[in-house]
């Protein structure tokens, strides 16, 4: 069984109930378009007997102070936030290195094979000649001679003969045995 205290605090507290619920529900919820400047009303000072007072000018906000501005500058018709997935996987470790190219070195080009076999020397007038073979031709070379229009005889200094391979400008050695 209710009190008497309740029952005088439902009459009090009921009514509030009521009013603040249909406020809640027809009241005017659309937002203010103006922004509202709150100006502090003007206050005169007291005058004493005897005494003169002087009431300087408000002095300007400083450029600091925030500024309100209203509700349709900053909100643009149309225009949507970005949307960001809140469940979106994400990983905590620092990303990969990005790869660098591989650069594969071209290697310089580098003569063929000698293409001559030795097949014997002979001291003739104070010069070497040395005889040569390329499958079944035999040249017979001195210092000097282009064989083929690819090698020049650069020297010929047993146990060695330097020839020169031309397209390359690059030399060649062949073995050619011991003087006798």
């Amino acid at each position: 069984m209710a009190t008497q205290g309740q029952n005088k605090r439902w009459w009090i507290l009921g009514p509030l109930l009521l009013g603040s619920f249909l406020l809640a529900v027809f009241g005017d919820k659309t937002p203010a378009d103006d922004v509202v400047a709150v100006v502090a009303p003007r206050v005169q000072p007291a005058e004493l007997p005897g005494q003169r007072v002087t009431v300087a000018a408000m002095p300007a906000p400083a450029p600091d102070a925030q500024v309100l501005v209203p509700r349709h500058q900053l909100v643009k018709s149309g225009q949507r936030a970005p949307v960001r997935d809140l469940f979106s996987q994400q990983s905590w470790s620092p990303p990969a290195p990005k790869q660098q190219p591989v650069v594969v070195p071209v290697p310089a080009p580098t003569a063929p094979p000698m293409p001559f076999a030795y097949l014997g020397k002979k001291l003739e007038g104070g010069a070497w000649e040395v005889y040569l073979g390329q499958g079944e031709k035999t040249f017979v070379v001195r210092e000097g001679q282009v064989l083929e229009g690819q090698y020049r005889v650069e020297s010929i200094k047993p146990p060695q003969m330097e020839l020169m391979y031309l397209p390359l400008g690059q030399a060649q050695n062949l073995s050619i045995g011991e003087t006798r």
